[in-house]
Order: structure tokens, then C-alpha cells, then sequence
């Protein structure tokens, strides 16, 4: 992580770092999971990568003293292109002078609010994109996401189908053994109701409540997210009656989707800039600026290993994008 500021002493960028880093990690939950693509400098905007496609069983033994014939492997290419995302405000004057904000720290700490929940929105997008299909699994078997009522909630019963689905895609599975799971507080609510839900299987270590993991069912570890992709009842067709908003639960396996990462400059890099004699944008010093900015890409790399899960949620929630 680095900060860029002018008129900065060292120990103040590192604190400023420190802040900002802290609060933009509070608010990415979408990358739970995420492949990292490790990309060197000055290698280009658009990044690669490569998934091979199984081999075809062999169900016929050798022949003795002969060598099979050879079989080419099959790849797959998949690409992204970087862009660089950012936010700037003014800090003005008057402001500074007569506002107890030590080291601006309050607006570091909104600025990396804002990274975070800027860099976990684009990558929720692109899991709402990227799944194969909207699996509705519902308590009623709805057919799409109009005919989802208040009543088809969240339970363990869609978990048991997505995992099914995952196997039958041959999914591969995290290190830990277990499939992952990206839930919103609206469907927690509903899950943590049920009765499939195991309450002996709650992660209780401090490592797993740092990464917000809530728990876990039927082979899936569950992150909880209040950015949840939410598609708003009013946003069907005026002909569908009774439908509710539309809540999506993403379950999905180790590589099916991924980030890049640039190494030294991956993480968004907050700058405080103060004016000075050479600033002619700002003659009478009447603001300072505080920033961020970062390059980033997320692709879908295998949508069979991704289930999007749509349904409504028993709890009153307030549906925000």
C-alpha cells in the first residue's frame, strides 16, 4: 500500500496508509474467493487467463509394446482489460482551520470506504454477469425471477441444490475442502431460521469472524455482505402481479472467477495533496485535496462453477444498489 502526499513526512503517510487500508478492507466481501492474477509492470492493460478443459476418460487399456496415440490439450483463453477507478474531494480552508480532524484522518477513513465498496460493487457485478444462469430455486419451484413471491425465502434446500450443481460441473473445491458462499444480511436473516441451518457448525475462530465468515452448510462457508445485488420488484413487467424484490446468493467454486492483482500498485493509493507556491489552479490556497485511485479488472473465468441464487427474504429490508 503506499500513499502518495506532498508536504508529507513519513510517519504521517504510513499512519494515513494504515487508516485508509483498514477501512476500504472492511468493505470488500465479494472477493471471497477470488482468483489473484499476479500481472508484472508495463506489461499492458489487458490481462489473460488460461483454463484447460478436462481430457477425455480412457476406458480402453494400452496395447502391449505400443505407445497411445497423442491427445492435444484444449485451452481456453479468457482476458480482461485494467481500468483505472478513482475519487477526489476538496478540503477546504476554513474547514481545516477550524475543524479538530488531525492529519485529515476522518476523510481518509470516508475515501477508503469508498475504494472499498467502489472496487466490491464491481466485482458483485460481474458474479450477477458472470454466473451460468439465474438458478431460482424457490419454495414454490418459481420459473423466473417475476413469478418469485415474498413467501420463496432463503433455506437450505437451495444451498443443498447449488452444491449439487457444483459437483455435477465439477467445481473444484477451496483448500479448506468446502464450496463458498456470498450471502446479504436479507437471506442470513432467513437462513439462520431454518432448520437445516447447524448452528454447531458456526466458525467461532477469530481468523474466520476477521474475514466475516458466518458459517457454514452442506459444504459451503458463508461471507455475509450488505452490498447484496438486489433487483427491485418494480423493476418487472407491469403485468406481474405480487412479486417481490429479488435478493441473489452467489455460490460458486475455487476459480471461477478472478482479480488482478499488480503487485505494488494493486491496492488503491490514497493521496493528500496541500497547496503550494507552484499550485496556479489554487492561488489562494483556499482547499487541499484528499483522493484515491487504483487500476483493477474482474473476470469470470469458468460460469459453470458460479450459481447465482434468486429469492425474496421473510425480513422488511430497505433494497439499495
Amino acid at each position: 500500500m503506499a500513499t502518495a502526499a506532498s508536504s508529507l513526512i513519513t510517519p504521517v503517510q504510513v499512519y494515513y496508509d494504515k487508516v485508509f487500508l483498514d477501512r476500504a478492507k472492511i468493505e470488500l466481501r465479494h472477493d471471497f474467493g477470488a482468483q489473484v492474477k499476479n500481472v508484472p509492470l508495463n506489461s499492458g492493460a489487458v490481462v489473460r487467463w488460461t483454463r484447460f478443459s478436462p481430457l477425455a476418460l480412457i476406458t480402453t487399456a494400452l496395447s502391449e509394446a505400443t505407445n497411445p496415440a497423442e491427445v492435444a490439450m484444449t485451452a481456453t483463453q479468457v482476458s480482461a482489460t485494467l481500468a483505472e477507478y478513482g475519487n477526489v474531494t476538496n478540503v477546504s480552508s476554513l474547514f481545516s482551520m477550524t475543524q479538530i480532524d488531525v492529519g485529515l484522518k476522518e476523510h481518509i477513513e470516508v475515501h477508503g470506504q469508498n475504494a472499498g465498496e467502489s472496487i466490491d460493487q464491481l466485482i458483485r457485478n460481474e458474479l450477477h454477469s458472470g454466473a451460468t444462469s439465474q438458478t431460482v430455486v424457490t419454495a414454490t419451484a418459481a420459473s423466473n425471477f417475476s413469478n418469485i413471491h415474498t413467501s420463496d425465502v432463503f433455506t437450505g434446500l437451495e444451498v443443498r441444490r447449488a452444491v449439487r450443481t457444483l459437483k455435477l460441473n465439477k467445481a473444484q473445491r477451496f483448500e479448506s475442502g468446502l464450496y463458498r458462499g456470498i450471502i446479504g444480511p436479507a437471506n442470513s436473516y432467513d437462513l439462520f431460521g431454518n432448520s437445516e441451518w447447524l448452528d454447531a457448525h458456526r466458525y467461532t475462530t477469530s481468523d474466520a469472524i476477521e474475514r466475516g465468515v458466518v458459517g457454514k452448510l452442506h459444504g459451503v462457508e458463508f461471507v455475509e455482505t450488505n452490498n447484496q445485488y438486489v433487483t427491485l420488484s418494480g423493476g418487472f413487467s407491469a403485468a406481474v402481479s405480487n412479486v417481490a424484490n429479488v435478493y441473489e446468493t452467489y455460490i460458486f467454486g475455487k476459480n471461477a472467477y478472478g482479480v488482478v492483482n499488480l503487485g505494488s500498485i494493486t491496492a488503491p493509493v490514497v493521496i493528500v495533496k496541500n497547496p503550494g507556491p507552484n499550485d496556479t489552479s489554487n492561488p489562494l490556497n483556499m482547499f487541499s485535496t484528499v483522493g484515491w485511485k487504483m487500476p483493477f479488472a474482474v473476470k469470470t473465468l469458468n460460469s459453470s462453477w458460479i450459481v447465482s441464487i434468486a429469492s425474496s427474504t421473510a425480513g422488511a429490508t430497505t433494497a439499495t444498489f
